[in-house]
């Protein structure tokens, strides 16, 4: 028995998803984690899933994941939740007309069960859009558009955004992991 810890609706909505095809339910706790500020994906997805295994004390995993923004020299990466609460669409525009827009996604499921933790890695690349278009996914996902579309992935239906999602891809690779 595992559960997926997450305060955001949309990210337990996505995640009940991706998981449906599995032998059972996604167990499902709505915890507000702490987050560690930090430019390493891998430091703030391993002691969120510590923070969280602390407060619910059950097998568990969360997910976390970076926009790497080329011309930004890959900021904000995992730190894009305080820049897009701050910045929000005003991000398209940070890039000038004719550089590159080019931008990776990078999203980290860790599990802990008390003794273990273990990280998995989806991503995908892409590009920023020059604004924001679409009212679907979570927080950036109407800036980004993935490699080899036009769509932005806020544009996309659901099952279209979920199968192109570095979040579904690192879940994915968990499931086959510990063979659910």
């Amino acid at each position: 028995m595992v559960y997926f810890v997450s305060s955001n609706e949309r990210k337990l909505e996505d995640m009940t998803q991706v998981w449906e095809d599995g032998p059972t339910p996604l167990r499902l706790l709505r915890l507000d984690v702490p987050e560690v500020l930090s430019s390493d994906l891998d430091i703030v997805v391993r002691e969120k899933a510590i923070a969280a295994y602390r407060l619910a004390l059950v097998p568990l995993f969360v997910e976390h994941g970076g926009l790497f923004i080329e011309h930004l020299n890959g900021f904000p990466g995992p730190l894009v939740k305080p820049f897009w609460e701050r910045l929000q669409d005003r991000i398209c525009a940070l890039i000038p007309a004719g550089l590159s827009r080019a931008a990776r996604v990078v999203q980290k499921v860790c599990y802990c069960d008390g003794r273990t933790l273990r990280v998995y890695t989806g991503g995908v690349l892409g590009e920023i859009a020059p604004e924001q278009r679409g009212d679907e996914g979570i927080d950036w996902e109407p800036m980004f558009i993935p490699a080899g579309h036009t769509r932005t992935l806020g544009q996309m239906p659901r099952e279209d955004r979920l199968r192109y999602s570095a979040s579904a891809e690192a879940l994915r690779a968990f499931r086959r992991d510990i063979g659910l």
